[in-house]
């Protein structure tokens, strides 16, 4: 039987993982992130406030955590993350720009307690996107 990783790169288009669950992808298929990801469209491994990497089309892009107003609960931050991805993927965008919407993300969810009980509008997103990176994605 095939081990279980095996399968789900088999099936996967995107693996979005924090730094211990790469660590343990590592451990458990002996391959590195870089070398997991060649079968998938990306591969996203998320370091907390140290920012991201995104692995795609034989490139890595290391993303930049956003600075937080307040770092008051956690829980969530990946999923924040995740969304804005999920945004930038489905519109379209360059690799860095998503996973810099997704840092985005992780930054306004923190300073909120609560998993999912933060909201913010698209142009309060923009604006922040804007003050983080010098530019706004949405053209």
């Amino acid at each position: 039987m095939k081990h279980p990783f095996v399968l789900l790169f088999a099936v996967a288009s995107f693996v979005a993982v924090n730094d211990y669950e790469g660590k343990m992808l590592e451990e458990k298929t002996g391959a590195s992130l870089e070398e997991l990801a060649k079968g998938l469209r990306a591969l996203i491994c998320t370091f907390g406030a140290k920012g991201s990497v995104i692995y795609a089309g034989g490139e890595r892009h290391e993303i930049p955590s956003v600075r937080a107003e307040a770092v008051v609960d956690p829980t969530g931050c990946g999923d924040a993350y995740r969304a804005g991805l999920l945004y930038g993927i489905s519109h379209g965008w360059d690799w860095p720009s998503t996973g810099r919407l997704g840092a985005v993300m992780g930054a306004l969810k923190i300073a909120q307690r609560g998993a999912q009980n933060h909201s913010a509008s698209r142009a309060d997103i923009e604006a922040r996107f804007k003050r983080a990176f010098g530019h706004s994605p949405w053209k």
